[in-house]
């Protein structure tokens, strides 16, 4: 697959953020891809070229702390009006005046912040996988051994095990010296797998100190893998940066910020795509339930799919975001 070209701009904050560019065709309108965990702006291979050929200009970042943007070590940095401010200056930047906004798990909390935070720049919205934030409803360790009992006396399964591993003092090293095993783990689809060391307390803990790897999909290649070794390796970063988004948000640092959205604010009215999978966490948080109070405009749809539905499902998925793009 050809590399798409690249920008680099360096924020009022001084960071230095990388992001595939390219331009529309005759004045067409700009799609903002917005990753998650753990990737980069690669996991929208599938994306970029077929609407880049449909002419649409294309702005993907690698966001704050993955790939070839910054990776700062303070967590104070991740919080999610500053990361918004950092991609609405890339946007100002490029003289783009609207996008579209398509996020994937916690690209969806940046889209979410951004469309709260800059509400006109935004004129849809889509969310793959997880749905849409709303201010105010932050995280703490209480809150998630909260939801993780209501969805095991639910269900029979908990969900938020592996946010409690990633604030732990050695979690990034666990993950940095096991490599092939957490990109196993984070890539299966396996819901078996993922309730017992994904889901359940210390169950990723397990899984690496214990050196596990289970069967890669079939949609990853042996270039993918090569690329996520690389992503994640010691020499550019490792695991330390990427896990500070959830370190964020079980510290709550948004508070603050977000009491000064207005509330018209937490209401996107814009035209709104949720996009989900069958993957066990996507199962337990109903996202269709919960966003409808704050999205009346909202169509949902759903594959069946793991977490991973745009590179597992990107014939599907592109066919979905074209008919809601047109």
């Amino acid at each position: 697959m050809n590399p798409s070209p690249h920008s680099r701009f360096t924020t009022s904050r001084n960071f230095v953020y990388n992001y595939v560019n390219i331009p529309p065709k005759q004045g067409g309108t700009y799609l903002l891809f917005l990753h998650g965990f753990p990737s980069s702006s690669y996991d929208w291979r599938y994306q970029i070229p077929y609407f880049a050929n449909k002419g649409y200009g294309i702005i993907a970042p690698d966001t704050l702390g993955y790939g070839g943007t910054s990776k700062p070590l303070s967590t104070e940095a991740y919080k999610g009006r500053a990361m918004a401010e950092d991609i609405y200056e890339i946007l100002k930047y490029e003289k783009i005046e609207s996008v579209i906004g398509i996020g994937h798990d916690w690209g969806c909390f940046l889209l979410s912040r951004l469309v709260n935070y800059h509400p006109s720049l935004i004129t849809k919205l889509v969310f793959i996988d997880v749905g849409y934030s709303v201010p105010g409803r932050g995280l703490s360790l209480d809150i998630v051994d909260h939801v993780n009992a209501a969805v095991q006396s639910a269900l029979g399964y908990s969900v938020f095990g592996y946010f409690k591993f990633f604030q732990e003092e050695d979690a990034a090293s666990l993950l940095n010296n096991n490599c092939q095993s957490a990109m196993s783990l984070f890539y299966s689809g396996d819901a078996d797998l993922g309730k017992k060391y994904v889901g359940a307390d210390g169950g990723l803990r397990t899984w690496l100190t214990e050196g596990k790897t289970t069967q890669l999909p079939s949609f990853l290649s042996s270039e993918d893998k090569n690329y996520f070794q690389d992503l994640f390796s010691l020499d550019t970063g490792g695991f330390g940066p990427p896990t500070n988004w959830y370190k964020a948000q079980l510290a709550n640092i948004n508070a603050e910020d977000e009491k000064q959205i207005p509330e018209n604010n937490y209401t996107v009215l814009q035209p709104t795509l949720l996009i989900t999978s069958d993957y066990f966490i996507t199962v337990a948080a109903d996202f269709a339930s919960q966003m409808k109070p704050f999205v009346p405009n909202l169509t949902a749809k759903k594959l069946a799919s793991g977490h991973w539905i745009m590179l597992e499902h990107p014939h599907e998925v592109n066919e979905m975001l074209e008919e809601f793009l047109t």
